[in-house]
């Protein structure tokens, strides 16, 4: 009998398979205001399997606070490796930014999170980066609520298809943010058809309460956040037997 280690379909540690996370998925994590989701989605992309690299597309926070946020992120310290487009740094210093920060190649900018056309630019340039090293992308957008505080739901719906298709060509994953309480249900259900899976967060999680429902089309199973966790790191890997030869 040999074991044969599956990197496209992450398991529970209960051997349940989960289909959310594999190569090419877009995934949405959503729930109210103060409950705990961008600390959750940096927690997904520090559980990278080996062939993956960080990416932040960031509309609420500039370069400097998201590598901070990574160092503080449980499991991983991935300031280092992360590729980040900032979207705000332009606003916060009140200057016009160059495209990569200290020639170091790893931060992008666009000029605002109204600037739709730069934020794609910027995320193809960092996504063409991963793919120039063999790796696949990890993608966290933090995030989509904050897009539609500065556009209009049809432009932001355009933006997330493309980004999406592109993430997915690449057989990466795009792990994004929406607070469902700062936007009509109409909008939370036109956004959230752009994803294959939605990871519910109902409440500010905790050692003692970290529950998230995952939802996959019809199919929906309630893990605790230290599950899914261990489902995608390692490699997403899973146990098949394979008879022999």
């Amino acid at each position: 009998m040999v074991t044969k280690r599956d990197t496209a379909r992450p398991t529970t540690p209960d051997g349940e398979t989960l289909p959310a996370f594999r190569p090419g998925s877009n995934v949405l994590v959503r729930g109210p205001s103060l409950a705990g989701k961008r600390d959750i989605a940096l927690e997904l992309l520090a559980a990278l399997a080996p062939d993956e690299r960080p990416v932040v597309v960031s509309a609420a926070d500039d370069a400097a606070n998201v590598r901070r946020r990574l160092v503080a992120t449980e499991g991983a310290d991935l300031s280092d490796d992360c590729y980040v487009v900032d979207a705000v740094r332009s606003q916060v210093s009140g200057q016009a930014v160059t495209r990569t920060d200290g020639g170091d190649r790893r931060t992008w900018y666009a000029s605002s999170p109204s600037d739709l056309t730069g934020i794609g630019i910027s995320t193809t340039d960092a996504l063409s980066a991963v793919h120039a090293e063999g790796k696949r992308p990890r993608v966290v957008v933090d995030s989509p609520s904050t897009l539609l505080q500065y556009n209009d739901i049809e432009r932001v719906y355009r933006f997330l298809h493309v980004l999406n298709s592109r993430v997915r060509a690449l057989d990466g994953v795009t792990i994004q943010i929406i607070h469902a309480d700062a936007h009509t249900d109409r909008e939370v259900a036109t956004l959230a058809h752009l994803f294959d899976s939605v990871v519910d967060v109902a409440t500010e999680t905790s050692e003692e309460t970290d529950a998230v429902d995952v939802r996959t089309g019809s199919t929906s199973r309630s893990l605790a956040l230290s599950e899914l966790l261990s489902a995608l790191a390692g490699g997403h890997a899973s146990s098949t037997d394979v008879p022999p030869a």
